[in-house]
């Protein structure tokens, strides 16, 4: 595993980014931070991938809430399967936690969707595709990699970018956080100095929003990356 830190690409509210933003990201990614030339850009296989796959489902409302004793509100269930990362199980999201302002995670075997369909009756209420694009910095054995992430719901034009760097040697979230934040810093002046609309800022994920974070302390996982991923579509693109 590594650590790993997220960049979102912030336009005045109720703009989308366009083609033009996207490629000027990736100009700066693979040309003046990874020192790629556009004629070897296809050499290191950055092509499109799919990131994350992420399924949004809601409780159905009962028929008859007088056969409910102490109704209370119902909640999403956002389901998060890792297509690169965790392909094997998904990480489901409930927020909020019925306890109050937090949201409780679970990892589970994908068969999962057949539960909360059948038993809980939740219906799908949306889906939200990550696609990537993934660049070493050096040569393949390069222990940083650098994505842009573009965010989309299915089968729509990207409604968010985010760049995602990646540092292979540390495991431990306070390990070589100087070396991605160092990074992020890079880019973030590379992409302003490119004459980009919008701006890169770091994304600070809040873990002390989710139930159980002392599992959260210890090596960085693949529910660090959920969280972040959710405080992105919740929070930046504001999707409910």
């Amino acid at each position: 595993m590594a650590i790993k830190c997220i960049l979102v690409y912030k336009l005045p509210k109720g703009v989308s980014p366009t083609k033009a933003d996207a490629e000027r990201i990736v100009t700066v990614l693979t040309e003046q931070l990874c020192c790629i030339p556009v004629e070897h850009r296809g050499s290191q296989g950055d092509s499109r991938q799919l990131e994350a796959f992420v399924t949004v489902f809601k409780q159905q409302q009962v028929a008859d809430l007088t056969v409910v004793r102490e109704p209370k509100s119902l909640k999403d269930v956002w389901m998060y399967k890792l297509a690169r990362e965790h392909s094997s199980k998904v990480v489901l999201m409930i927020n909020p936690a019925p306890a109050g302002n937090t949201s409780r995670m679970t990892e589970a075997d994908s068969s999962v969707r057949v539960f909360l369909e059948k038993r809980l009756d939740m219906r799908q209420k949306g889906v939200i595709c990550i696609h990537s694009y993934s660049w070493t910095m050096g040569d393949k054995h390069s222990d940083v990699v650098v994505k842009l992430l573009q965010i989309a719901q299915q089968n729509q034009s990207p409604r968010c970018l985010a760049v995602e760097v990646t540092y292979t040697p540390a495991i431990a979230l306070t390990a070589g956080q100087h070396v991605l934040y160092d990074i992020a810093d890079r880019i973030i002046a590379l992409v302003a100095a490119a004459g980009a609309p919008g701006t890169l800022e770091i994304l600070q994920p809040d873990y002390s929003k989710m139930e159980g974070r002392g599992e959260l302390e210890l090596t960085y996982g693949a529910m660090h990356t959920v969280v972040a991923y959710h405080q992105v579509l919740t929070e930046v693109m504001g999707l409910r």
